[in-house]
């Protein structure tokens, strides 16, 4: 059996030596000064130093390195991107999916690392999905990851600064890592299933706390409308964000990132996010929900789809209390506090 196996039958003990902390950031320095960025190889450094970090992520400690590295160089090539690296192809006659060349690169550049570094894993990527026209099955018996190159690829497209790449992987039908590089405000986030969520080496902020709010009034609620242009989707939209507007709520805002979406939220800078609620052209796909779903549950916040479908090929299976989220899930809404969790399922669910 592959030690990537033996990482995932029996994880590794919770604590890290100090000769294994030693190595590791004089290997993720050595990587990054190939690139000169000084104020990355400080936040990286951070991450490794602090010490609850290398312990939280004990289990996972080389997936972890190797996905944050290649998270960055990600976040590097999105930065660098020229014109023609925002050239667009559209998936499909008609839709308003764009996908750049860099898309495809940092896509190709993921996929061969982890190849490479873990033979024995899957990696389901949205680009090669998206070309082969469906999203592949997930086998719980095979560690898998679950990319996303960038998403907000069309924020991307159009220089807004609100765009990240999301490295999730998946074990036993549940994620288990989660890597998100913000490359615009340099924040790396990594969290990891029963160890904790940590931004740029500082642990999030518990959800749940006193002053979390509890009623619409009080909550900044994020929404995503996708690429619902159906007549019967845009009405379903339309009540929604009409719904939280009649009920005062303090502040409707659309990201264009499910991803960071969802991290805003995890870590308390928005009370809620709510996506999914027209016929299918706003849902989430697997990899928008994969690594977000494990800083969700790691910082405490409610994570549930507001009703049962799935997208091909999961199947819909009845959701009982304490079932880990699916990422298959064609919606959810995610907050930081029960209460608003169900104040907002109220009035998005039909």
């Amino acid at each position: 059996m592959s030690h990537s196996r033996n990482v995932f039958a029996a994880g590794v003990a919770v604590g890290a030596s100090a000769t294994l902390i030693s190595w590791a950031v004089v290997h993720v320095r050595d990587k990054l000064k190939r690139f000169g960025r000084a104020r990355s190889e400080q936040l990286t450094l951070a991450q490794l130093e602090v010490d609850s970090v290398p312990e939280a992520l004990a289990a996972w400690r080389r997936e972890a390195e190797v996905a944050v590295e290649l998270a960055r160089e990600c976040g590097l090539a999105m930065r660098r991107a020229a014109d023609d690296a925002k050239a667009v192809d559209w998936k499909g006659a008609g839709t308003l999916d764009p996908c750049t060349a860099t898309d495809r690169d940092n896509e190709a550049l993921v996929c061969r690392r982890l190849a490479l570094e873990f033979p024995a894993h899957a990696v389901v990527g949205e680009e090669a999905a998206a070309a082969t026209g469906r999203i592949p099955a997930v086998d719980p018996a095979v560690p898998t990851w679950v990319v996303d190159p960038i998403d907000g690829t069309q924020n991307f497209f159009h220089d807004l600064p609100l765009a990240c790449v999301s490295i999730g992987l998946m074990h036993r039908g549940a994620p288990q890592l989660g890597v998100v590089y913000d490359p615009y405000r340099d924040e790396m986030y990594v969290a990891a299933r029963g160890y904790g969520a940590f931004v740029n080496g500082r642990r999030l902020k518990p959800a749940g706390g006193a002053g979390e709010p509890a009623e619409l009034a009080e909550a900044l609620v994020l929404t995503d409308p996708g690429y619902e242009r159906s007549p019967g989707g845009v009405a379903k939209l339309v009540a929604l964000h009409g719904k939280l507007l009649a009920a005062r709520t303090r502040a409707v805002r659309v990201v264009g990132s499910s991803v960071l979406s969802v991290l805003l939220v995890a870590s308390g800078r928005a009370s809620a996010f709510v996506a999914g609620v027209g016929d299918g052209g706003d849902s989430p796909k697997p990899w928008d929900w994969c690594a977000a779903a494990v800083f969700a549950r790691e910082t405490g916040c409610v994570l549930e789809p507001l009703d049962d479908r799935v997208h091909a090929p999961a199947t819909p299976k009845p959701r009982r209390p304490g079932d880990d989220f699916d990422v298959f899930a064609m919606s959810g809404v995610c907050s930081r506090s029960r209460a608003l969790a169900d104040a907002i399922i109220k009035i998005a669910r039909p």
